[in-house]
């Protein structure tokens, strides 16, 4: 009896891993990018300090310009949980203390494919994307931490 019960299982959990999209079966990085020509090193609390806009500038002296996806994205919740370590809730009402400062978030673009292309254009800029948008027009500035995954889209 157990041994059909434990064969039972095995198939019915096979069955369930078969309906299952794969591509939702492996975990995607995000990858911080930047201008292919940028060669300056950061790390993940430089980036932190970028998209909260306390650091403002590269060390050439040009102002950054930190983009950012759309605010119901998975992956600028996923980007803001394991580079700023903030909810949601918190980054809005940091946002909203800044601005009586004038002090405006990041730009918002709607896709890896437009991030990626805007960084590639513009030196200053600054962005996230999944590893799957990675093409040899930006550079990976920083692979986030496992912890940063997410799976790819629908």
């Amino acid at each position: 009896m157990r041994a059909r019960t434990a064969a039972l299982c095995a198939a019915l959990a096979g069955a369930l891993v078969a309906l299952a999209p794969a591509d939702r079966l492996v975990a995607e990085e995000i990858l911080v990018i930047v201008h292919p020509e940028r060669s300056e090193r950061i790390d993940a609390d430089d980036i932190a300090q970028i998209y909260l806009k306390q650091r403002r500038h590269w060390r050439d002296g040009k102002t950054i310009v930190p983009l950012n996806r759309e605010p119901e994205s998975e992956l600028r919740a996923a980007f803001a949980r394991a580079v700023i370590a903030l909810s949601p809730q918190q980054l809005s009402v940091h946002w909203n203390r800044q601005y009586f400062l004038g002090v405006l978030p990041p730009a918002t673009l709607a896709s890896d494919e437009a991030v990626k292309r805007f960084v590639a254009r513009e030196r200053r800029a600054i962005g996230y994307v999944r590893a799957s948008a990675l093409d040899d027009s930006v550079r990976v500035a920083l692979r986030l931490p496992e912890g940063a995954s997410l799976p790819p889209p629908e």
